[in-house]
This record gives C-alpha cells, structure tokens and sequence, in this order.
C-alpha cells in the first residue's frame, strides 16, 4: 500500500501551530468506554444530555463571556470573521445570536437545542443574515465558514457532530456533508480558542462539545468503517504498527539554541483519515500541540519541539507519537496502531580557552634562547598551547593558521594548524635556532585558534609568541663581535671601558678596571 509522507521538524519535530489541549474536568469521560460507534454514541448522548438548559435570552450575557476576546477582555469575537468588537449587548445592533444549526434545517423553536451555547455564536447582524439558512459547504448556494478568510470549518463540523450526537433526531445531511465535515475536522483541529471557548460553556451548561476534547471519536462514530490508519517513523520497520528512532543532533557549544534543526519524516498508511498526540519527556520541552489530523491523502506536518533548558552537559528526551484512534480494522491498525518513539540526545558544551599558561588565560609569551656563541647549542624550547576549558564541558581548540614574522629564517619551529586540543589538554611545539651566524634576531609567531567546527563556534583570537636570540664571538678580544680580530676592537674596548659595558670584562673578574686593557692585549695576541 503506498505510503503517504508526513514532514515533521524536531528542534525543532512537527504540526500545525497553535493547537492545545482542553481541560475537561476530572473524570469527565470516564463512562465512555465504548470501542465502536454505535457504543460510543450512545454514551456520549448520554453524557452530553446531562447539562443544564439555559434560555436563548441567557445567551445574550453568557455569549459576552464565552467568546471574550482574550486580548480585549471588554470585547467579544465573532464567528466567521474574526471580528472584535464591544461585547455589552445592544438589542443586536453591534452583534447578534447566530443559530449556526439553523431552526429551518432540524432546530427546534424552543428547548435546549434552541439555545444550547455550543451551537450558538455571536455574529455581525449582516453576515448572519447572508448565512441565513443556508447549509455548510462550498458549492454554489451553500455557506463555507471560511469566507471571511478565517478557520472555522472544523468548529461547524465539530458543532455538527456535538449537535447530532446530543439531539440524536437531527440529521447531519441536513446541515451538509458528512464526509465533508470529517475533513473539515482533519484539516483543522482545536486551537486554543476553541479550547477555551469549551471550557466557559461547561460553566454554564455543564457538558462539553466532546469532539473537541477527544477528537478520535468522530471517525468511530461518523466514519465508514473501522480505522485502518497506521503512523510510522519513515524507512523503519513497525512491529504491530510501532517504530522507535534515535536521533542525536550532536554537540553544540553555547545553548540549546545552536541545535541543529531535525526533519523527522511520519509515514501514513490506510484509507481512513486519523487523529494522532505528540507528547515530550526528559530534556525535550513540552509542546502546544495536542492531537493533530492527517487526511487521507497526504499532508506536510511542522511542528516546532526544541530542548528545554539553558545549561552545560548532556541532553536527552523522548517524543512519542500515539495514533489516538479507537476503531481499528486489524493488527497495528487504528487503535491497534503501536506508540512511535524518537530518542532524542544532544551535547551542550562551553566554548574552548586558549592560553599559553596551563592555570589562567595568557595570550602572549617570550622565548628568549638569550646570549649565545656560534659554537652553543642550546637546544630546542618547548612550547604547549593550552585549552583551559573544563574537560567534557568545553569544546575543543583548533589552532587554525600560523604566520611567522621578522626573522623567521633565525628560527626553526613545528608550528602548524592543528585541529581538535580536547579541553583540559595540550599540544606541545618546539623552537630552535638555525644557525644564524652572529647577531640579534627576533621573530614572532601568530597562531589563528578558534573553536572546533561545532554550532555555535566562536571566531578567531590570536596567540603571540616573541622569539628573541643574540649570537655573540666567543673570542673575548673580538669585542665587537665581527668574527675577526683588528684594532677597530681596540676603540671598541675603549668604548666599553667607558660605558661599563660586558665587553670590557677582559679578565672575567667581574669588574671593568685598568686591568683589563693589558687582558686585551693578552686575549689579542693570542688570538681566537
């Protein structure tokens, strides 16, 4: 049987926005137990039967609160347009009682299905008289709920499955489609006001429009047949119509927000539209959305589900997908259909910290291989570049780019780009001198370090090496250090002499006297 794509996204997983649950009263449905339409209709007339009947004239005041507008508590909304306008009652100049099952099509002229709120909406005056009788739909000389370019279908068709299964005389063809109103129910769920509106009507009648509380009940009662829907989490295999997934989204560094985002692809089976919950555990916040509807044919579902929390460390929660249907037509069918689990994991780590000291951060040093002769070796300095974050919760540094300056030739080192230092560790260089010939030298080397490649890196910072080198004769009457000995290093003792400078010490007494002067000759004679 082909299979009919359903794309959800998951940190955000899928569906339509702004749908939420209602809030029955505890122990509201429990005498509902009935797993076949006949059962469960007779049930609900039963339950729905228990309300309190109050008069069309009530509706007057008890509309201003049950369609308040939640954003202008001094307002009122109106059906099929939307419309906020002030809620005090004017003898319906501003607004009036739509019969939205009118008296013409099954309605009584007095009694509770006259007046029941749950069919009653306010109205702008002039719509409601354009509506007039007609039945709902979209052919020519019907009325579609969404002309005004706002959703109320699946409101009438649920209002049309509450009114038929309370007053069990009305006629539901009357009204419109049946087959068409089960889609008009698919297409639109609940959302938020219809909740609410439910909600205020138990107030005042004690009994609730149980289509919107537990929409699976309209296929098994309005539907052509047992559901023979099944929701799998695509390229899995189901057993008994269940399918498990593991998802990790991997490590970000910085919050939850760095997640990447996750596609989870559904895939629907079967003839029958369905009604499926999501719902969240562990780390994964909870979501707005209740119980969505998949058409018979295929639909494209979004529905936005991120992680919860703010802090460092490991991640992990569930989202589970249940096919609430209550008929079912055979194995992993329907109600039959076995829960679909994705486990989700993630890693939140800190940034990484580069330094040039393993206990604070540093950004800059020296190495100075100091005063040295041609003949010295002295060997190579070693060099650690530090990620000072705290192990397992910071990321790793890459060091990125090195640029050496100055006189790069005097040195030798192993710098290079180098990916991945884990926080908490190291990676140790080296420097040496090149054989230089005599002279100072200085160099300095940039190394580009940033975060691992992860979501959420940061840019680039710099750390700066100072190479610093002096290259001296070792013939102590060479005192200008040019490698030979000619009597311009006479002028150079003399000016050592008088500026107290090393190349006066001719005879290592720690001291620039007289002394020294006949060391010179001595040193110069003998030669290097």
């Amino acid at each position: 049987m082909r299979r009919a794509r359903l794309s959800c996204v998951i940190v955000s997983v899928c569906g339509a926005a702004g749908l939420a649950h209602a809030d029955p009263p505890a122990g509201y449905y429990d005498t509902i137990t009935g797993t076949d339409g006949p059962t469960l209709s007779t049930q609900l007339g039963t339950l729905l039967n228990n309300a309190i009947t109050r008069s069309y004239g009530d509706a007057r005041t008890l509309l201003q609160d049950v369609d308040e507008d939640p954003n202008n508590l001094s307002n009122i909304i109106l059906v099929y347009n939307d419309a906020s306008v002030a809620s005090n009652w004017d003898s319906g100049v501003t607004w009036n009682r739509e019969h939205t099952w009118p008296r013409s099509l099954g309605v009584g002229d007095s009694g509770s299905d006259y007046s029941d709120l749950h069919q009653l909406h306010p109205c702008n005056p002039s719509i409601n008289s354009s509506r007039g009788n007609k039945q709902f739909g979209t052919l020519p000389g019907q009325w579609d709920p969404n002309l005004y370019g706002q959703n109320y279908r699946g409101r009438m068709a649920r209002m049309a499955f509450y009114m038929k299964t309370r007053y069990s005389y009305l006629n539901i063809p009357t009204l419109g489609s049946q087959s068409l109103f089960i889609d008009w129910h698919i297409q639109n769920m609940p959302g938020d006001l219809e909740n609410r509106r439910n909600d205020r009507i138990y107030n005042y009648q004690q009994n609730r429009n149980a289509f919107a509380d537990r929409p699976e009940w309209v296929w098994a009662i309005f539907g052509t047949g047992p559901s023979d829907s099944q929701i799998i989490i695509s390229g899995e295999t189901p057993s008994a119509g269940a399918t498990s997934a593991t998802v990790d989204l991997g490590t970000v560094i910085g919050d939850t927000a760095s997640l990447p985002a996750y596609t989870l692809d559904l895939d629907k089976t079967g003839s029958a539209p369905t009604t499926y919950r999501i719902t969240t555990s562990g780390d994964v916040a909870s979501v707005s959305e209740y119980q969505l509807g998949a058409e018979r044919n295929s639909r494209s579902l979004s529905h936005d589900i991120s992680l919860a929390g703010t802090g460092l460390g490991p991640y992990a929660g569930t989202v589970t997908i249940d096919n609430t249907e209550v008929t079912s037509a055979g194995a992993g069918l329907g109600s039959g259909d076995g829960d679909d689990v994705v486990n989700i994991t993630a890693y939140v780590v800190d940034h990484s910290i580069a330094s040039l000291d393993s206990a604070s951060i540093q950004t800059s040093i020296t190495l100075d291989f100091g005063t040295l002769s041609p003949t010295d070796n002295p060997g190579t300095i070693d060099i650690d570049i530090y990620n000072i974050g705290l192990p397992g919760m910071a990321a790793a540094l890459d060091i990125d780019a090195v640029t050496i300056t100055g006189d790069a030739a005097a040195f030798i080192t192993d710098f290079a780009p180098t990916p991945g230092i884990p926080a908490g560790s190291a990676e140790q260089f080296g420097v040496e001198l090149d054989n230089p010939g005599l002279g100072s030298y200085s160099a300095t080397v940039f190394l580009d370090v940033s975060d691992e490649d992860l979501p959420g890196a940061a840019g680039q910072q710099i750390l700066i090496l100072n190479l610093l080198a002096n290259v001296v004769s070792d013939c102590a009457a060479d005192v200008n250090g040019d490698g030979s000995l000619t009597p311009t290093d006479f002028t150079a003792w003399i000016n050592a002499y008088n500026t107290n400078l090393p190349g006066c010490d001719q005879n290592n007494d720690g001291s620039c006297t007289p002394t020294d002067f006949t060391a010179w000759v001595n040193n110069y004679n003998v030669g290097c």
